[in-house]
């Protein structure tokens, strides 16, 4: 609720009276107004942890391929171009992502879905591309959803 402005000297002062924003808690703080509530942002940094070590089996599946090592699996000279390019990609790019997506930093899930939506787009475009098969790209799928509801929810609240 807000006064009404003082005259002072040629210049206006507005005084608000209100409570500041409450700070914000460190992530894993064991102080809470209401101790019930499910936090959100809590539940991302454990989502965005757990799909870090999914992503680093990922990476390194992707490496036995490049490095020669699963030659069961794909010899990767035998490849077409266009999936040697692929697996040359998420064999890095998954791995960074995967730091990245540890460290609950915002530059980790945006490489994370740039690696999670080209796994897609690229066997769903005619691509014929995915070390995943169907299973993979649905489930590729439904974790961009989910990574963007809890993303929405740990935004809300926050505020």
């Amino acid at each position: 609720m807000s006064k009404p402005p003082k005259q002072t000297g040629g210049s206006e002062i507005r005084v608000i009276e209100r409570a500041p924003l409450p700070a914000l808690r460190m992530i894993g703080s064991t102080t809470t107004d209401t101790p019930t509530t499910l936090r959100w942002t809590l539940m991302l940094v454990w989502f965005m942890r757990t799909m870090a070590v999914v992503w680093i089996a990922k990476g390194l599946f992707a490496w036995t391929i490049v490095l020669g090592v699963n030659r069961v699996v794909a010899d990767l000279l035998e490849l077409p171009v266009v999936m040697q390019a692929m697996v040359s990609f998420f064999a890095v790019a998954d791995l960074m992502a995967a730091v990245g997506l540890w460290l609950a930093a915002p530059w980790g899930g945006v490489l994370w879905l740039i690696c999670a939506a080209t796994e897609v787009m690229a066997a769903t475009l005619g691509a014929g591309v995915s070390l995943t098969g169907v299973v993979g790209v649905v489930l590729d799928g439904a974790l961009i959803v989910v990574y963007f509801a809890l993303s929405w929810l740990a935004a809300n609240e926050r505020v």
